[in-house]
């Protein structure tokens, strides 16, 4: 089977999440060549694609009712894309997503398909994506995944961003591996890490620093988790972890240069900010809990 630009576009964007046709179809004014116009055209061609065992698809229940199909890459279809040669992922990676995972795996991608329709209407270059469970930050004996990673580049900066999609069903405020607080020191132990060895060096490579977002279900828990954070940094003035509800994220007309995270300082920021030393002109968000809600729910 011939692949067009657009068809490898649609299959490297299958590569980094599962999606639906939907996703996809928003997805498509990033992909090389003319974007789908409709979703029944999106439908006929990855109906192709599927007849030519290049990707597959699952049905899925949508929350109006009804069914939407999901496509995922098969192992055929990863080699058109990335070549014999390229080790393969682990099985899950070509399977049907797991009814307990659905939610967070769909979330991710709505994360993943808005992030990357801002960066092409923004012109900020995507020079690496990593996908879930295949990055890991090691500090001592502690470890930690980000759901996704992200390192762009616009006016010769770089910004490292890793996503975490809380869905409300991890611990908070335990000690468990699996906690956000203990998520939140290890990636603080990271970062600090790795700026001691890049000032032992000498500082002879790039400033390595990094952004954690937590885009979480509700305000509260966004807030939550800025406290933790506040509670575990050891560098006070580093903002390591920012936090938003997904809703907002997704649905923002400019998700990355627009201030709508907050830190553990209760400073609005942005995604892409060319300019970290000029404040926003919103009111900081006094953090302490409970709070009363100032954050935007779309």
């Amino acid at each position: 089977m011939s692949l067009s630009p657009r068809d490898r576009s649609l299959l490297r964007l299958l590569s980094w999440t599962p999606a639906t046709t939907a996703l996809l179809l928003r997805a498509s004014v990033t992909f090389d060549g003319d974007p789908f116009s409709d979703e029944r055209r999106l439908r006929e061609r990855l109906q192709a694609l599927v007849e030519a065992g290049i990707v597959r698809s699952w049905g899925a229940a949508q929350a109006g009712g009804g069914l939407q199909n999901y496509y995922k890459l098969t192992p055929l279809g990863f080699e058109c894309l990335y070549g014999t040669e390229a080790p393969q992922p682990t099985r899950a990676f070509f399977s049907e997503v797991s009814p307990s995972l659905f939610e967070h795996t769909f979330r991710l991608a709505e994360v993943i398909v808005e992030t990357v329709r801002a960066c092409h209407a923004r012109r900020v270059t995507i020079n690496r994506f990593i996908r879930e469970n295949e990055l890991t930050f090691t500090a001592g004996q502690e470890q930690v995944q980000p759901d996704c990673f992200f390192r762009l580049a616009i006016g010769g900066r770089g910004f490292n961003v890793a996503f975490e999609i809380d869905m409300s069903t991890e611990s908070l405020d335990s000690h468990a591996t699996s906690s956000i607080r203990q998520k939140l020191a290890t990636y603080d132990a990271y970062q600090e890490l790795v700026l001691s060895q890049w000032r032992s060096a000498g500082k002879t490579w790039e400033r390595p620093r990094f952004r954690v977002v937590f885009l979480t279900r509700t305000v509260e828990r966004a807030y939550h988790i800025l406290s933790l954070a506040a509670e575990t940094t050891r560098n006070k003035s580093q903002r390591l972890v920012y936090a938003a509800t997904l809703e907002s994220y997704v649905t923002a007309d400019d998700p990355l240069h627009t201030p709508l995270l907050l830190d553990h300082r209760g400073n609005w920021q942005s995604l892409v900010d060319l300019h970290p030393t000029a404040s926003y002109r919103k009111t900081p968000v006094r953090l302490s809990r409970p709070v009363e809600s100032s954050l935007p729910v779309c």
